[in-house]
C-alpha cells in the first residue's frame, strides 16, 4: 500500500513540475519543448570546414522570407536563374 502511495504521489509531482515548464515556456523563461534558437558563432569558420553550412543558412533564411510573404499576402517574386 506504501507503494503505491509513492508511487502515485511521484506521477503528481512530475506531472506538475511538467505543467510548470510549460507555463515558464509559455512566458519565455526557459526553453522546455521547443528547441531554441540556433545561434552561429563561428559562421564562417563553419562555412570552410563544412561548405554545406553556407547553402544550409541560405535555404533556412530563404524559407523565413517566403512563410513571411505568404503571411503578408504579397505575390511571390520570381527567382533568379543560375
Amino acid at each position: 500500500m506504501r507503494l503505491l502511495i509513492v508511487a502515485a504521489a511521484s506521477l503528481v509531482s512530475i506531472y506538475g513540475l511538467h505543467r510548470l515548464a510549460l507555463h515558464a515556456e509559455s512566458r519565455g523563461w526557459i526553453f522546455y519543448k521547443t528547441r531554441p534558437p540556433r545561434v552561429r558563432m563561428l559562421g564562417m569558420l563553419e562555412e570552410l570546414v563544412d561548405p554545406r553550412v553556407e547553402y544550409a543558412i541560405e535555404e533556412e533564411s530563404s524559407e523565413a522570407i517566403r512563410a513571411d510573404q505568404a503571411e503578408s499576402g504579397a505575390p511571390e517574386r520570381p527567382q533568379p536563374a543560375g
